[in-house]
């Protein structure tokens, strides 16, 4: 099950797993577009296809539309309801047997600085990055984790609960103040999930009396830039500021990012970056996050700090001297006249 699998990254994600033979589901407001990532994922186009929000596309269709099966339910997250709605009926289409993965990939951005957005603004950014996963999760362990008999339980299967955040949880830019603390909390959430769903995991283990049907792991995925309509929409509120001080962000297309955190999926990766910029974000603020390698990531995580004590005054000075020769940026966030 993929949220905001309608376009740009869930799209990307949609495709690639379908091409790995993957049944999936997406989910999205938008029927229109949900029916074109479903008819995309049983037949691609055969030709080459390039554009501003594609890498080349050589494979052609899903690994065995024969067998796969693809749905698509259109949804508004927002609403918890919604979400258990979602579950129940992608539960309901698959026989009766539960997703095994679900990944959150809902969520948009629409920068601007702090005092120049719309304070209801602020809140609808954090419902519809923040709270849509945080439903979508809710949801969807609630269903995994209801308690089953030793003979209902599955000891081969593992399932995946996946949130896509943002390298802003690592390191915030100015002018994403509307958007980078709902990223910053879905991190959060995520941390907490993976030591809490220990103790499901370990009840599933004990081999005896009533636990869930399934191990369960937490995964959280950080793009930088994506190419995509999004971030088009993105751009036409981003303050010029914000557009020089992320000058060394370069936009990845969708395809890229997808297959880049599926292989990091595939390695068992708990938080993970798609470049290499993003990784030494990732660096600065492991804290107390579970490690994807003990020995490689206390290594970077020394290197990012020594980078970072240059970066982060940078971005400030930077900040403070576009004030000085700009004074009060205007309301879209351009030097004022």
């Amino acid at each position: 099950v993929i949220t905001g699998g309608s376009e740009g990254m869930g799209r990307a994600v949609a495709l690639e797993l379908s091409a790995k033979g993957a049944n999936v589901v997406v989910v999205a407001r938008t029927v229109s577009k949900l029916v074109t990532a479903v008819n995309e994922m049983k037949v691609r186009h055969s030709s080459i296809i390039i554009n501003q929000y594609c890498s080349p596309i050589i494979q052609t269709k899903a690994a065995n539309k024969f067998k796969q099966k693809f749905h698509y339910i259109s949804a508004d997250l927002t609403d918890p309801a919604e979400c258990e709605r979602v579950i129940a009926e992608v539960t309901t289409w698959n026989s009766g047997a539960a997703p095994d993965v679900v990944w959150c990939c809902a969520g948009f951005s629409r920068p601007g600085f702090f005092v120049d957005v719309p304070i209801q603004e602020h809140r609808q950014q954090m419902d519809t990055v923040y709270w849509t996963a945080a439903n979508t999760a809710h949801a969807t362990l609630r269903n995994w984790l209801e308690p089953v008999l030793p003979s209902a339980q599955m000891k081969t299967t593992r399932r995946h609960l996946i949130f896509t955040c943002s390298t802003l949880a690592f390191v915030p830019i100015t002018g994403y103040s509307p958007y980078s603390p709902a990223k910053a909390a879905i991190r959060s959430l995520s941390d907490t999930l993976s030591q809490e769903i220990e103790m499901y995991n370990g009840a599933y283990r004990r081999h005896r009396g009533a636990a869930p049907a399934a191990d369960v792991r937490i995964h959280t995925v950080f793009p930088m830039g994506i190419l995509s309509p999004g971030f088009d929409n993105e751009e036409k509120t981003k303050p010029e500021l914000t557009k020089k001080l992320e000058e060394a962000d370069k936009p990845q297309a969708p395809a890229d990012v997808a297959k880049i955190a599926i292989s990091a999926l595939e390695r068992g990766e708990y938080l993970i970056t798609t470049n290499f910029i993003g990784s030494m974000m990732k660096g600065t603020s492991l804290g107390g996050s579970p490690k994807n390698s003990i020995i490689g990531d206390t290594l970077l995580s020394c290197l990012s700090h020594l980078v970072f004590l240059q970066v982060i005054p940078d971005l400030r000075n930077k900040a403070f001297t576009w004030g000085k020769r700009n004074g009060l940026p205007s309301a879209n966030g351009t030097p004022a006249s």
